[in-house]
């Protein structure tokens, strides 16, 4: 028993069921041209340490970590984020781009914390340049014995050579 036409209320009911297939269809079709929103390294907590330098935000909102304790074996964050496979997977271009420093050679790399340590970390000194660190507590040269870019000045005009070019000896103050 099928009338014609269709009553109000069936038509009420066939109007509403259309428009919300036609908000589904709109949402999804939104989500496909201007993408999903996908929780990945670049999309981290930053924070700034006492220090001002960069830092990663644990989940808990409150623990601001220095880069160098991401990805060290160590669970530092209460969640774990920080030994987590997004950070830690492909390192290092699974961790947050401006967390890490890339050295001159291409090949290495380390974190931005570590830049201006006097510890060389490149290999090539480039971490500890001065285009990098602009004042160092140490006297920068191509040094003999030690393994930093830098020796420390209790080291200058003490009749050893630390510097290849002397210049411990010759000019360091």
């Amino acid at each position: 028993d099928h009338s014609w036409p269709p009553t109000w209320q069936c038509l009420l009911i066939s109007c509403a069921a259309f428009l919300v297939l036609g908000v589904i269809a709109a949402v999804i079709g939104l989500g496909i041209i201007f993408g999903i929103p996908v929780k990945s390294a670049n999309t981290y907590h930053q924070c700034k340490m006492a220090s001002q330098q960069l830092g990663f935000l644990c989940e808990d909102l409150t623990t601001c970590l220095p880069p160098s304790l991401l990805c060290n074996g160590k669970v530092d964050c209460s969640y774990g984020e920080d030994e987590s496979a997004t950070y830690c997977g492909q390192m290092p271009n699974s961790l947050p781009q401006n967390l890490i420093f890339k050295c001159l050679n291409q090949k290495t790399w380390t974190y931005v914390d570590k830049v201006c340590d006097t510890r060389n970390d490149c290999g090539d000194c480039s971490d500890q340049s001065v285009l990098q660190c602009s004042k160092c507590s140490g006297w920068r040269c191509d040094t003999i014995f030690f393994t930093d870019c830098a020796i420390p000045r209790t080291h200058c005009k003490n009749g050893i050579q630390d510097c290849a070019d002397w210049s411990d000896e010759n000019v360091c103050e």
